[in-house]
């Protein structure tokens, strides 16, 4: 009975590598990774999440699911246009072409006044802005602005920040500047 038993066992693992061998393994499973990247980032996150989940499925099915959810996420991203376009008074494509194109414009304009604040922040102190602009000088030549102090006693020591032209540095006392 005992000589029986592993004679079971052995066909029966014998069966499973010749189903295993005949499914086509897990070679198939490293095809899709090539695949994996025409999907936006949120289908490849549920593509990596399933796939251990791939060899129950099998190959095809594992990829009409994949496909099934990437056009549901371009489904929803459509929807989420049109309503953009529903909420703006659209309705027709040919002024939805047109407010695709003033959208674009607003942002790109809205990003200049962004960095353009971001620079008169700097020109009302007049030190600040010649620091803001040799730091961005060194940046540009592709120097660090900060060199670090060596010190004798072989722990690397933080150099002084300079703080003059920072917002809100006029609120703190001297004592809270040198801290």
């Amino acid at each position: 009975a005992l000589k029986i038993a592993v004679v079971d066992i052995y066909h029966s693992r014998l069966k499973e590598r010749q189903r295993r061998k005949n499914r086509g393994g897990d070679t198939w499973l490293f095809v899709p990774a090539v695949l994996e990247r025409r999907y936006p980032k949120e289908v490849q996150e549920l593509y990596e999440t399933m796939r251990r989940f791939a060899r129950i499925l099998g190959p095809l099915e594992h990829d009409k699911f994949i496909e099934s959810h990437a056009l549901e996420f371009e489904l929803r991203r459509e929807i989420k246009r049109l309503q953009e376009y529903r909420a703006a008074g659209i309705t027709n494509f040919c002024s939805a072409r047109t407010y695709e194109h003033l959208k674009k414009s607003r942002d790109e304009e809205r990003l200049k006044r962004t960095m353009l604040s971001e620079v008169l922040q700097y020109i009302q102190d007049s030190s600040a802005c010649q620091q803001w602009l040799s730091r961005q000088a060194d940046i540009d030549s592709g120097l660090t602005p900060t060199v670090p102090v060596p010190s004798t006693t072989g722990k690397r020591s933080a150099p002084p920040l300079n703080l003059t032209g920072l917002p809100g540095t006029e609120k703190l006392n001297e004592k809270e500047k040198e801290v």
